[in-house]
């Protein structure tokens, strides 16, 4: 394990694998040195203990990055990471890197004569912390990824639970149930997550655990549900915190209903790319003969699989309502549109 290990290149469609920022430090002679499904990260000048993460308009959905740009995406994920890092849990060490210039301001900042151009609305600078390679979800409801598991078992994340909860019920307690990181993300249990990362782990959680509570009450206080959340890091808080990207958001008002509906609440994420992913018809055949149909049954290590997904036209339609969510619970969270919130307290 080391400080800001990187993952193997997401494969991303070769039309938007690079942004206007990649393009534009690339002039400089800066090289993006990882290039997730969403995030960029490059070499901050002369300090290697730095680097500057991009918050790309990519959109992934089912491991799969589609070939789409989502409008203001990424910076909805800069701006909210920055509103949590700077706000609720600011007493829990983080990885944002502040300037020496303008006080209380990221690094960011400190480019900007060097590099006028650079959209400071989607890059922060952070300074480089161990990530290990797990993330850490932590659920304030039973439902997502584990609900079968816990149909089938009683269990989530290797933590018993009480029988013959409705999807998305409020537990007593938050639970935390990690999964591996990677292209591919395998649940696992808390057990083989502790085993692996020690003590140093079990206080990872502890810290985590705090950082969810604190920010699902906050939420609530505001009309949100916070699901479920997930986070990476091992002694601070690393990478995106609480976006619509790693956690998953719902109106107080709508859950209750979804409840006695027996529904999914409406989640204020890219859940509605998702439910169009899932009516997509494929060319491919199961192992039966019938074709596939939804990108959820796809492999997307099956380079097959992976050029048709990038080859699909998303519906204009979906990726507006996208976006729409995305700025509704921004502002539903921070109290302030976008530009207003930049403007602010981000020095934009």
């Amino acid at each position: 394990m080391n400080k800001g290990v990187d993952y193997k290149v997401a494969v991303i469609p070769k039309e938007i694998i690079e942004s206007d920022v990649t393009i534009y430090l690339k002039g400089f002679g800066i090289i993006p040195f990882h290039m997730g499904k969403v995030r960029n990260s490059y070499p901050y000048p002369g300090r290697s203990n730095l680097r500057i993460v991009e918050a790309t308009d990519r959109l992934s959905i089912f491991d799969f990055v589609l070939n789409v740009l989502v409008p203001l995406k990424g910076e909805v994920l800069t701006a909210l990471t920055h509103f949590w890092l700077t706000g609720i849990p600011k007493e829990i060490p983080n990885h944002l890197a502040y300037s020496s210039k303008y006080s209380g301001h990221n690094m960011i900042h400190d480019l900007r004569k060097q590099f006028p151009e650079i959209p400071v609305e989607s890059c922060l600078v952070v300074r480089n912390i161990e990530i290990p390679p797990y993330e850490l979800i932590f659920r304030g409801h039973i439902g997502g990824s584990v609900f079968e598991e816990y149909q089938e078992t009683g269990r989530a994340g290797g933590m018993e639970l009480p029988k013959n909860l409705p999807k998305w019920s409020k537990l007593d307690e938050p639970i935390f149930t990690p999964s591996t990181k990677g292209d591919t993300d395998i649940n696992i249990t808390a057990e083989e997550y502790f085993q692996a990362m020690g003590l140093r782990g079990r206080k990872a959680v502890e810290m985590f655990m705090e950082v969810y509570k604190q920010a699902y009450l906050y939420a609530f206080e505001r009309g949100i549900v916070i699901l479920d959340a997930k986070f990476e890091g091992i002694d601070e808080i690393g990478d995106e915190v609480l976006t619509p990207d790693c956690a998953r958001f719902g109106t107080s008002k709508d859950y209750e209903i979804a409840m006695k509906e027996d529904r999914d609440p409406a989640f204020y994420d890219k859940e509605v790319v998702r439910e169009w992913g899932k009516t997509v018809k494929t060319p491919f055949e199961d192992s039966d003969g019938n074709q596939i149909v939804g990108i959820n049954k796809l492999d997307p290590e099956n380079m097959e699989h992976v050029a048709f997904v990038h080859s699909i036209k998303i519906p204009d339609e979906i990726i507006s309502e996208t976006t729409s969510r995305y700025l509704k619970i921004f502002k539903m969270l921070t109290g302030y549109e976008l530009k207003k919130y930049q403007q602010k307290f981000m020095c934009i």
